[in-house]
């Protein structure tokens, strides 16, 4: 393999299954400092996927935007992000992994400084496109030049920190977002990216060397990208509308058939292309095709875990949104523990199997919060949580392990970047899919809810029948969606507090507070009784996921710089 910094070329030695590179002035490269100077820079990155869900309120309030604009500020960040993972990690593997790298961080910082001084809605989005640009080139490149850098005997314990560090990442970002808007503003949020985005690039100057292929041609793909990125964007567009727009509207279903298109001309024309932006031959892969499509799976199925155990706190537990983040907090910290110390034995372990007890984990731990009850205390919910922490922890690690483990460091990049897209696009499409289904869910768990309500009312004989009546009209004028609401702390449907003032209520105030809390405990369990039902269908997703897992293969000591085809065998 050859190491480039500075223009010049390092040749790197392999005695005894060790890697030792050196700068050209001399000073020998350590992986670990190569490791944390590429996870400062990235931390940010993926920190401000979630950081800003927390001040979304306040952006909105502050620069005077409704709801549906104000979603575009999370929306234009994940798109451009998705969109551009595997053209930026061709883009690395073609001009320099650093130089690209280095390049993205630029881009992520200015973005941040952009958006933190943006005067309205409309420029902050737009700032945030920007970030996203400089966001995708980080992901992938980050872990290509992690698999090339570290000897493999070292490899797994160093994939396995990358993969713990990037997940806590994502759930420490509601953490710090609600402690910089709570004691700043929401311009804070992006502020605080620009010194640690310096320090970042200053190290990854420092200790990162340049590495490419020179054998890899330089030839830009402008055709394949423009198709990719069209059918990419069209695909992302359409699932993060399709429950406000409708799954069968004429928009949705016109981005979908775009994409499709979109993709069916891009393989035609990259079939043909003497250097494409994918080369299909990855395809080939067996590990290589069992990583994209487990992790695509797991992707939809943790979605219920992470997504809807937030919302879950928030509207059946009565918490804010920095509560129900702190409440989740063990689940992200389980896997960084497992992360660690499954990457640290990586070597003496068969990732196959790792990764598919890791779903298997995931997924039995996402089925367990079926048996939950509206009842159910905190740490009955954590319990299981953690359970789907350590198989996140587990799977994250070894699929981003076994993903590259057949790659030739030429095309690092670039897989790593399908990689990436195959998970990102699964976590877009997990979002969409439960919150439709719990949508669904909720509609018909609280129109039932409504139906047993008003019979426990009118069957009531503690309270006269005149109260009654008021109380069944009351409940009509009720929607589903706001009882969807109901929580222990904050109860959409106050009998107590309605009736203060009327006449001949003030005396049967007691009477009443009893049949309030039959009434919240029963839309209560209509709530909770959807999430248990989502959490089902993402723990199948995730299990299913074990299926593709198994045609991993089981390599040890992979040859990285053998041809896709060289393998043989299970």
């Amino acid at each position: 393999m050859q190491v480039e910094n500075k223009h010049k070329t390092v040749t790197t030695t392999e005695p005894q299954n060790q890697s030792v590179m050196h700068f050209p002035d001399g000073r020998p490269i350590n992986p670990w400092l190569v490791l944390v100077s590429l996870v400062m820079g990235l931390f940010m990155a993926l920190l401000d996927g979630t950081i800003v869900n927390i001040a979304y309120n306040a952006i909105s309030a502050d620069l005077k935007s409704d709801t549906t604009t104000t979603s575009w500020v999370l929306n234009a960040y994940n798109l451009v992000f998705a969109v551009l993972l595997v053209t930026m990690g061709r883009l690395a593997d073609q001009f320099g992994r650093k130089r690209v790298f280095m390049s993205g961080m630029v881009l992520f910082t200015i973005g941040s400084l952009l958006c933190a001084v943006a005067p309205s809605i409309e420029w902050l989005i737009g700032f945030r496109a920007v970030q996203g640009i400089g966001a995708a080139a980080l992901n992938p490149i980050s872990l290509a030049i992690i698999t090339i850098v570290f000897p493999p005997e070292k490899r797994g314990a160093a994939i396995g920190i990358w993969g713990a560090i990037t997940g806590m990442a994502m759930a420490l970002g509601p953490i710090i977002g609600g402690f910089l808007v709570d004691n700043y503003d929401w311009r804070s949020i992006f502020f605080v990216n620009i010194p640690v985005c310096i320090v970042a690039l200053f190290m990854v100057w420092r200790n990162v060397p340049e590495n490419r292929d020179p054998n890899t041609s330089s030839a830009i793909d402008l055709p394949g990208m423009l198709l990719l990125s069209s059918s990419l964007l069209c695909l992302v567009l359409a699932i993060i509308n399709g429950n406000s727009w409708g799954w069968g509207s004429a928009g949705i279903i016109g981005f979908f058939a775009v994409s499709v298109l979109s993709m069916t001309i891009f393989i035609i024309v990259e079939l043909k292309e003497k250097h494409p932006i994918i080369d299909f031959s990855l395809f080939r892969i067996r590990s290589f095709v069992a990583s994209n499509f487990a992790m695509f799976l797991f992707g939809i199925g943790i979605q219920a875990g992470m997504l809807m155990l937030v919302l879950y706190f928030i509207t059946s537990r009565g918490y804010n949104e920095l509560e129900a983040a702190y409440a989740l907090l063990p689940m992200p910290i389980a896997g960084f523990i497992t992360s660690g110390v499954f990457g640290m034995f990586s070597r003496k372990a068969n990732l196959r199997y790792v990764a598919m007890g890791g779903l298997i984990v995931s997924g039995v731990g996402l089925l367990s919060f079926f048996s939950l009850d509206y009842n159910s205390e905190y740490i009955q919910v954590i319990w299981r949580g953690v359970l789907v922490g350590i198989g996140l922890g587990t799977s994250f690690m070894t699929f981003s392990n076994i993903v590259l483990s057949e790659v030739p460091h030429a095309k690092a990049g670039v897989g790593s970047g399908v990689f990436n897209t195959f998970r990102q696009i699964g976590f877009a499409l997990g979002v969409a899919i439960m919150i439709s289904f719990f949508t669904g869910q909720v509609k018909d768990n609280m129109i039932d809810a409504k139906a047993r309500v008003v019979e426990i009312v009118r069957s009531d004989t503690t309270i006269p029948e005149v109260a009654r009546t008021m109380i069944v009209q009351q409940l009509g004028n009720m929607g589903a969606q706001g009882s969807s609401m109901q929580s222990g702390k904050s109860q959409a449907f106050d009998l107590v507090t309605m009736s203060k003032g009327m006449p001949g209520m003030e005396a049967i105030q007691p009477q009443l507070a009893v049949l309030n809390t039959k009434i919240g405990n029963e839309f209560n369990k209509a709530s909770v009784d959807a999430f248990r039902y989502t959490w089902l269908l993402g723990g199948i997703f995730i299990l299913i996921g074990v299926i593709p897992a198994s045609f991993a293969r089981h390599i040890k000591n992979a040859n990285p710089e053998a041809t896709p085809t060289a393998h043989s065998g299970a």
